[in-house]
């Protein structure tokens, strides 16, 4: 089956509209997001406890490739000096503390603190099955980490992963709030209920070819009446022939479920799929071979992770309108605050020209005549 990218809720990023107000920030300040000032020393702290530990970095490289669909990692972590850091490390972090600061601020707007208290123990489990997620994705790969989400929280200093934590519960019911899928259990039930045959456990059986062109000849053998298990066994390039080209069962707790959900969609037991891209430009054909219900009760973390994701997509643009009169004061060090065309963020300030960088041959050590 093909690798897809799954969704991540750990810090809910929304696109948003802000007011730059340049100046007014206290020296001991980093950034001021709606009068609450972020400290120097938070963001020092928090820069120096991510850069300094591999395995929370292992998990930063691994989501930045799932966004960008492994088009590109973290990137460089430290700068050109020793003891400091990269231009684009330090954006996007103050990028993500703006971010949650901002929806921080709408849920107490909106009276919703009081939700994002109780969501708190609720809010962890889904920051680590998010983080897990994550991890998973790039498990058997170049990029993979040792370490389980659990281990790397529990390595991060308390406060910041309260603040993690925190942030995540802001965004859980943020998106509640304004998607209209409420995250209580009543309402992940009802949600269910309505939507059951999308939770189905799906068994799945599969032929690999080496092109499209072989994909396509098999399926057409196949419906005209050879039968899929044979010919599985005779054609398939993967182990799975010994089995008749069988691949197993998904739950919705299998992190392979939303890519076999990709691949068949809503095909009954016994449709074939036209023949589906693979690794090493191989091809794949798929055959449903069972669809059954599956109980509520071992899936509900699945069924939330399920309504996060269409609250996400419901709120987007109400989001933005809660937002957009948000007043961003950054440290001139770090830039600006900008929303272009092409960037929704922090502009690092430019470099400094060339000719006024000194000629380093002039600070020559002078020898000592002693």
């Amino acid at each position: 089956m093909r690798k897809i990218v799954i969704p991540l809720f750990a810090t809910i990023l929304i696109s948003i509209g802000i007011a730059l107000i340049i100046g007014g920030v206290s020296p001991s300040s980093a950034l001021t997001v709606n009068g609450t000032q972020v400290s120097q020393s938070t963001v020092d702290s928090d820069l120096a406890s991510t850069t300094a530990n591999p395995a929370y970095l292992c998990y930063l490289n691994a989501s930045a490739l799932i966004r960008s669909s492994g088009q590109s990692g973290l990137g460089s972590i430290n700068g050109a000096s020793t003891g400091t850091y990269s231009v684009s490390y330090v954006s996007n972090w103050l990028n993500q503390e703006i971010t949650n600061q901002i929806i921080h601020d709408g849920v107490a707007k909106l009276d919703l603190s009081s939700q994002a208290t109780e969501n708190i123990a609720q809010a962890r489990l889904d920051l680590l099955n998010s983080m897990n997620a994550t991890l998973n994705q790039v498990a058997g790969t170049q990029y993979a980490c040792v370490k389980s989400a659990q281990d790397i929280l529990g390595s991060m200093p308390k406060g910041f992963v309260t603040r993690q934590v925190q942030a995540q519960s802001d965004s859980e019911v943020l998106l509640a709030r304004e998607g209209g899928i409420q995250l209580d259990a009543a309402s992940l039930q009802k949600f269910y209920a309505e939507n059951s045959s999308t939770f189905d456990t799906i068994c799945v059986s599969g032929v690999l070819s080496a092109d499209q062109a072989t994909s396509a000849s098999i399926r057409a053998q196949i419906e005209a009446g050879a039968d899929f298990a044979t010919v599985a066994g005779q054609s398939s390039l993967d182990a799975s022939k010994a089995k008749g080209g069988q691949l197993g069962c998904f739950s919705p707790n299998s992190g392979a479920y939303q890519s076999v959900i990709g691949d068949v969609g809503s095909l009954g037991v016994g449709a074939i799929t036209q023949p589906l891209a693979s690794s090493n430009k191989q091809y794949v054909i798929l055959k449903v071979t069972s669809r059954t219900p599956t109980d509520f009760a071992s899936i509900e973390n699945a069924v939330r992770r399920t309504v996060l994701a269409k609250d996400a997509s419901l709120a987007k643009g109400a989001a933005s309108s809660l937002v957009k009169n948000a007043t961003v004061t950054l440290n001139p060090r770090y830039g600006t605050w900008k929303k272009t065309s092409t960037l929704t963020g922090v502009l690092p300030p430019p470099a400094p020209p060339s000719n006024s960088i000194l000629n380093a041959k002039a600070n020559l050590t002078v020898p000592s005549t002693g």
